[in-house]
C-alpha cells in the first residue's frame, strides 16, 4: 500500500535537503507542461483555474493533464489541454509500484520540460522526479515536496483549494492581472453531449423552456480516495425542497446522480409529491454538464458535479455537512451560487445540526429569482 503517513512525511523532510542544495534552478520558460492531479472529480475541477492562467501565462507551450478514469471527464473536453495521460494510482489500498513505475515510465518518454503538482503528496514529488523531468513545481507541506525543484509554501491565508494550487501560478510570478482574470473554474461539455441533452429534454422530459428546470443531485460523497456519506443531505429535505420548487414556481425537477446514486434518487422521487424525472445513472459528466447550460437552478452536496455545475455558469446551491465550503466549495468568484452550512453544537457532525429544509428554500428561492 502506497499513502503519505506520518513516517513517510518525516522521511520526506530529511530527503528535502539534497533537493534543496543541489536542485534549485531559476526558473524559465516552459514548452512542454505536465499537469500531474490524478484525483478526484472536485479536487481536479478546483485545479482548473491553475490549468486556465497557466495557459493563458504560457500561450505556446502544450500543457498536458495526467489524471485518472476517474476524474477525466472533469477535464475530457478542455480546449486547453492537449492530451490526457492515464494515471491510475489514485486509490491507495490499490496502488502499487508496479503501477507508479509504469505512470513513471509513460511521463518520461513523454519529455516533459516542466510539471506542476497542485497535490500535497510525496508519491506524485517522487514520480515527477523520477521521470526527469527538470522543472517541478509543486505544494511543499509538511515536507512532502521534498523532491521539487521550486517547493511552494502557500500563504497563511490562502485557505481554498483552488487558491492554493493558484500559489504555483503566484510562484512563478505569474502576472498577477491573469490571474485575477482567469483563475475560476472551467468545465467544457463535448457538442455531441449538447447535442444528446437537447433531444432528451425534448422527447424525454417534454420542456421546451417555457418552465423553471431545476436539477436535484442528493448523492455524492464517494471516490477511489475515500467515502464519506455523511455529504449527503437527507433525502426527505431533497423531496420537500423539490416540492415546494415546483408547486411555487412551477419548476420541472430533474433527479441527476451516478448509476450507484440510483436507490437515493429513487427514494427521494418517492418521497414527492409532484412529477420528477429521475435520470440517475443515464448520463455522464459531459451530459450532464451540457444540461446545467440550460438549467435554471442546480442543487446538490459537495461533490464533483456540484462543482461543473458552478463552472457552467448554472445558478448554484452546494449544500455542505462535515466539510468546509470555505476550503473545497464551488470556486467561482463571479457565478451566481450559494454555499450552505451551519455549524452544530456537537463535535460528531449530524445533519439534525445541520442544514436545514426552510434555510435551502430560502437559498434556491434568491437564486431562482430573476438576475
Amino acid at each position: 500500500m502506497l499513502q503519505d503517513t506520518p513516517v513517510t512525511a518525516a522521511l520526506a523532510r530529511l530527503l528535502r535537503l539534497p533537493f534543496w542544495l543541489f536542485a534549485r534552478r531559476p526558473f524559465t520558460t516552459p514548452q512542454k507542461i505536465l499537469i500531474l492531479k490524478p484525483c478526484c472529480v472536485s479536487q481536479v475541477m478546483l485545479a482548473t483555474p491553475l490549468l486556465a492562467v497557466l495557459s493563458e501565462a504560457f500561450p505556446d507551450a502544450r500543457i498536458d493533464w495526467a489524471v485518472s478514469e476517474w476524474a477525466r471527464p472533469a477535464i475530457a473536453a478542455n480546449p486547453r489541454l492537449t492530451e490526457l495521460l492515464p494515471a491510475e494510482i489514485n486509490a491507495a489500498e490499490k496502488t502499487s509500484w508496479q503501477d507508479v513505475n509504469a505512470l513513471i515510465a509513460l511521463i518520461r518518454h513523454e519529455g516533459y520540460d516542466t510539471c506542476f503538482i497542485p497535490s500535497r503528496s510525496s508519491l506524485l514529488a517522487y514520480i515527477a522526479w523520477r521521470a526527469g523531468i527538470p522543472q517541478r513545481i509543486g505544494l511543499h507541506v509538511n515536507g512532502r515536496g521534498f523532491a521539487h525543484t521550486l517547493a511552494v509554501r502557500p500563504a497563511p491565508d490562502a485557505v481554498h483549494e483552488a487558491d492554493v494550487y493558484l500559489a504555483l501560478a503566484q510562484a512563478i510570478a505569474v502576472d498577477p492581472e491573469l490571474l485575477a482574470k482567469f483563475g475560476k473554474m472551467e468545465f467544457y461539455p463535448p457538442d455531441a453531449d449538447r447535442t444528446a441533452v437537447t433531444a432528451r429534454l425534448v422527447e424525454d422530459v417534454d420542456w421546451l423552456g417555457e418552465e423553471p428546470l431545476v436539477l436535484m443531485h442528493p448523492g455524492g460523497g464517494h471516490n477511489p480516495v475515500q467515502s464519506v456519506p455523511e455529504k449527503q443531505w437527507p433525502a426527505e429535505r431533497f423531496a420537500r425542497l423539490g416540492n415546494h420548487l415546483a408547486r411555487t414556481f412551477n419548476a420541472r425537477i430533474i433527479l441527476v446522480g451516478a448509476a450507484a446514486d440510483k436507490p437515493l434518487t429513487a427514494a427521494v422521487a418517492g418521497m414527492m409529491s409532484v412529477p420528477v424525472i429521475n435520470m440517475a445513472g443515464t448520463m455522464g459528466l459531459g451530459e450532464l454538464g451540457a444540461l446545467c447550460e440550460v438549467a435554471d437552478l442546480y442543487i446538490g452536496n459537495d461533490a464533483g458535479p456540484t462543482h461543473i455545475a458552478a463552472a457552467i455558469g448554472c445558478p448554484t446551491l452546494a449544500i455542505f455537512g462535515p466539510s468546509q465550503p470555505t476550503i473545497s466549495g464551488p470556486y467561482t468568484p463571479k457565478g451566481r451560487k450559494i454555499s450552505l452550512r451551519r455549524e452544530g453544537e456537537n463535535e460528531v457532525f449530524s445533519w439534525a445540526d445541520g442544514v436545514s429544509t426552510e434555510e435551502a428554500i430560502a437559498a434556491a428561492t434568491q437564486l431562482l429569482a430573476p438576475a
